[in-house]
């Protein structure tokens, strides 16, 4: 058995990668390749695959990784590529489903590593998620009988998968097909004996029995059994017909061969190392292309108060009241972003019917704690809510005016629309609504449901008021390249 598609190099490895990489050897599988994702990356990705001689290196930039991708990013993988332990370039491809990179930055990264793929003749490792259109369009294009290659973890139509074949290119699976609602068993059936392998894509997707749990090497044994359930073969056939297709495509048998008789080390990946001292010893996740690590906008809403007057309870409302200000952004953490805001409202709604008043003044400072659903993608939605301190300058009858302070609690929904912009960082457009109850209640000498005239004097009693504000807002987000 080959396993031709697992991330051991993964942080899910780090405490006991060796003992991972030993009871898979012992349980009789064969040879591992362990695909890159992220150029910084490549020296350990790389490193496990020169520190044991079954173990080899996919070299390659994952769509996710796109927008970070430059001319050094494509000489570390000609580097890299070309030492004897590298089989392939991958995990590269197209990922249209998280959206961490723009579709024709993903585009066109795949497609310069097809090209570097083809003039340094190795197989490419394909990543396809919701992108079959455009992944189908440039392997068409780029197929001059010259590329070759495997798409992992294969799911689609029969018609994708005919068009897939007709490119002569490789599919693989892994634990996926295992699960109860796998729809594709009978590309399965139909994927003919030469062009089929199989794969754990460790840590991630674990076959059932073990489905929740990390995946590893070992359960690359689960995958064959559920390939001959399907095939109506025996087990042995997928172990020799799998294993027989990884080491044709991937040349495994020749450069082991070389592996053994040249004694490498993994002295070949030090030797980078010197060159790229700055690089962090692994690959963990995906970097976040919209991170807000600090960041600051402007601020533009309609303010609605509504205010519930007693006694003779009534609810008054004074809508549309502009409301502007600034807010400032720091996120710990990629799923939590939070915020410090002050907005300005003025009201001079009651001076069409009081004129003799001083218009109503309320100033808010807002804390607020954002709970992201979907940090990584480029359409963040969220949750919020935190404390806000509200400073009120209430008209008197008497053409004086009284401060209240009190404190309140903002909540609401909304959502990022995020714009990278190279060399400057992240611009966001932040809409969202967001409520703010005050506290306690505020006192008028005053009731303005009431003309100063009034026979009964309901006008000059003192009234006590509950208060909350309604903005709908929209935030101008600047979080610059500062880490």
């Amino acid at each position: 058995m080959i396993d031709t598609h697992a991330h051991i190099d993964s942080e899910e490895f780090d405490s006991d990668r060796n003992e991972v990489i030993d009871r898979t050897f012992a349980a009789g599988v064969e040879a591992v390749i362990v695909p890159a994702i992220e150029p910084d990356k490549f020296i350990s990705t790389y490193g496990i695959a020169a520190s044991y001689k079954n173990i080899f290196a996919g070299i390659g930039i994952h769509p996710h990784s796109s927008l970070s991708t430059n001319d050094d990013s494509y000489a570390k993988i000609y580097h890299y590529a070309q030492m004897e332990k590298t089989v392939a370039i991958g995990e590269i491809g197209l990922d249209y489903f998280y959206d961490f990179s723009p579709k024709d930055v993903q585009k066109d990264v795949f497609r310069k590593q097809l090209k570097i793929a083809k003039e340094l003749n190795l197989p490419v490792i394909i990543h396809n998620r919701d992108s079959e259109d455009d992944l189908l369009q440039i392997l068409t294009e780029e197929q001059d009988g010259n590329l070759r290659g495997v798409l992992h973890c294969f799911y689609g139509s029969l018609d994708y998968f005919q068009k897939i074949m007709d490119l002569g290119m490789h599919i693989s699976f892994t634990g996926n097909i295992t699960f109860k609602k796998f729809a594709d068993q009978e590309i399965i059936r139909l994927v003919p004996e030469d062009r089929f392998m199989i794969e754990t894509d460790s840590p991630y997707m674990s076959p059932v029995p073990f489905r929740g749990k990390r995946n590893e090497p070992l359960f690359v044994k689960y995958v064959a059994e559920k390939i001959a359930e399907l095939k109506s073969i025996k087990i042995e056939k997928v172990i020799e017909m799998t294993t027989i297709n990884a080491k044709n495509l991937f040349k495994l048998t020749l450069i082991s061969l070389l592996f053994v008789l040249t004694g490498l080390k993994s002295s070949q990946a030090q030797e980078y190392e010197e060159d790229y001292p700055e690089e962090t010893p692994r690959y963990t996740k995906p970097y976040n292309h919209f991170k807000k690590t600090l960041g600051i906008g402007f601020v533009l809403g309609t303010n609605t108060i509504v205010e519930s007057y007693n006694p003779d309870p009534q609810d008054l409302s004074y809508e549309g009241l502009v409301s502007y200000g600034g807010t400032i952004h720091a996120s710990p953490f990629d799923f939590l972003v939070l915020s410090g805001s002050y907005l300005y409202a003025k009201n001079e709604k009651l001076l069409v019917k009081f004129p003799f008043l001083k218009p109503n003044v309320h100033q808010q400072i807002q804390f607020t704690a954002h709970f992201l659903l979907n940090p990584r993608n480029k359409i963040n939605f969220y949750g919020m809510a935190g404390p806000s301190i509200l400073l009120n300058e209430y008209g008197l009858d008497n053409g004086e005016v009284d401060n209240q302070t009190r404190m309140g609690i903002n909540a609401g929904l909304g959502f990022f629309i995020n714009i990278p912009v190279s060399g400057a960082g992240l611009f966001a457009i932040q809409a969202e609504w967001k409520l703010d109850f005050m506290l306690g209640k505020t006192t008028r000498n005053f009731d303005p449901r009431y003309e100063r005239n009034d026979p009964n004097g309901k006008f000059f009693r003192e009234t006590e008021v509950s208060t909350f504000f309604s903005i709908p807002r929209l935030n101008l987000m600047w979080y610059p390249d500062l880490f």
